[in-house]
């Protein structure tokens, strides 16, 4: 399958299926790789900022412990999304900012963002009394 096709050629070919050499869903490992906890949550804070350190990260999305941003940044700097830049100084100073590949993630945001302006009360949590 090739890599990218325009979106008018999606919605022609989106009715007979989109399949990759092995018949899934190109969307199922990415729809995957994102549903891991706090991986969207670091993506969207560096879209926020030019690079940012581990402490500013920690600090702003309220909740995630350090060791599950330690592991999660080392995720995102495996799969070639986050690039680490440490500037060998004392202290210590590292900085994280989004690499190109990254960065070709923030159309997907921008979409869903508006999806979520449009219809994110329909999504929000409904807990039974």
């Amino acid at each position: 399958m090739e890599k990218r096709m325009s979106y008018e050629e999606f919605l022609y070919r989106i009715k007979e299926g989109v399949y990759d050499e092995n018949g899934n869903s190109p969307v199922t490992p990415i729809i995957k790789f994102f549903q891991v906890r706090w991986r969207l949550d670091v993506l969207y804070y560096l879209f926020t900022s030019d690079s940012a350190r581990f402490n500013e990260i920690k600090f702003n999305l309220k909740g995630i412990t350090s060791s599950m941003l330690s592991v999660t940044l080392k995720d995102l700097i495996t799969f070639g999304l986050v690039d680490k830049k440490d500037f060998e100084e004392q202290p210590p100073h590292v900085e994280y900012s989004l690499t190109e590949k990254g960065l070709d993630l923030l159309p997907m945001y921008y979409e869903i963002m508006n999806f979520g302006f449009e219809y994110g009360s329909d999504f929000k949590e409904k807990r039974k009394k």
